[in-house]
């Protein structure tokens, strides 16, 4: 996402400045500034803020793998939480306090079969959206600012080429390249094939998190996402017909959850009629740019050892 929205806000910004935690000088681009700091430390994140006084913050950083969160649930909760805290707290004392966006998740919601939507309760069953869910509540202290303020994005499974195969549909992509490739046998490991997500390309959100900063109403709560939930299943039959390759699907058991809820989908409405905002991207696209990506990414990785 960061890397997307960086390009995005180039040529619309007069200057775009990036905070990130470790290198990451391979994803430069030029004419953007780039800062590394651990957004755990208050200090540090309080002395870029004030040294970039930005009038515009999008809040994307975070441990966001649900796997991770349960490895290390202090870790998550101390990125996820004191980081928020420390990066509002930064921006919101600026002579001139900015918009902030922050991006939550739709995991935050009660599990329901039902279409989801802003008022839907809230019910985290795991670490990560359980940090994100006390996340969201800072921003009630800064209700009384008569500038700027804090923005809430409620963000459902989005995708696309960059993203890491912790998520499902980079996973499966990557082993379909490798297997076009040769790399392995047409066998493909997956965890439950039949829940159904509502699924969303990386670069429509971009412009959602746009769209939201600029139209979005303070200490409001959006829904991000396509307003349809995708069966697993039938997303992996795209992947096979892109590839041509007919794959055998064998079930790994380190990927299944034992809460899985069948179908999870969200209401756009809101986002939709106050800011415009809806997605344009189909999701057979997304899925056949997530392929190239990986062919070349496996293309480059090989040719790096021969």
């Amino acid at each position: 996402m960061g890397t997307h929205l960086t390009h995005f806000l180039k040529p619309r910004a007069s200057k775009v400045a990036v905070i990130a935690s470790g290198d990451s000088r391979s994803r430069q681009e030029p004419g953007v500034d780039y800062y590394e700091l651990d957004i755990r430390r208050a200090d540090e994140v309080r002395a870029v803020v004030r040294r970039v006084r930005p009038t515009h913050i999008y809040h994307l950083a975070g441990i966001s793998a649900v796997d991770i969160s349960w490895k290390n649930p202090r870790l998550t909760f101390e990125v996820n939480l004191l980081g928020t805290y420390n990066l509002l707290e930064a921006g919101m004392s600026l002579p001139s306090t900015p918009r902030i966006l922050n991006v939550s998740t739709s995991q935050i919601y009660l599990p329901s079969d039902e279409i989801l939507t802003e008022t839907s309760p809230v019910s985290p069953d795991n670490p990560y959206a359980a940090s994100k869910a006390m996340a969201e509540l800072l921003r009630v202290q800064y209700r009384k600012c008569t500038t700027g303020g804090v923005i809430t994005a409620r963000s459902f499974n989005h995708t696309g080429p960059g993203q890491t195969t912790n998520f499902v549909l980079p996973s499966i992509a990557k082993q379909f390249a490798e297997i076009e490739a040769g790399l392995h046998a047409p066998s493909l490991l997956v965890g439950n094939v039949d829940v159904k997500r509502d699924f969303t390309d990386v670069r429509d959100v971009v412009l959602a998190y746009f769209a939201l900063l600029n139209k979005g109403r303070i200490d409001e709560v959006y829904n991000v996402c396509s307003g349809s939930a995708v069966r697993l299943f039938d997303i992996i039959e795209t992947f096979r017909t892109i590839s041509g390759i007919p794959v055998e699907i064998n079930t790994d058991t380190e990927r299944l959850r034992s809460n899985d809820v069948s179908q999870i989908f969200g209401d756009p409405t809101k986002i939709r009629n106050e800011t415009g905002w809806s997605p344009q991207i189909p999701l057979e696209k997304t899925i056949g740019d997530l392929m190239n990506y990986w062919r070349e990414k496996i293309k480059g990785e090989s040719s790096a050892y021969t």
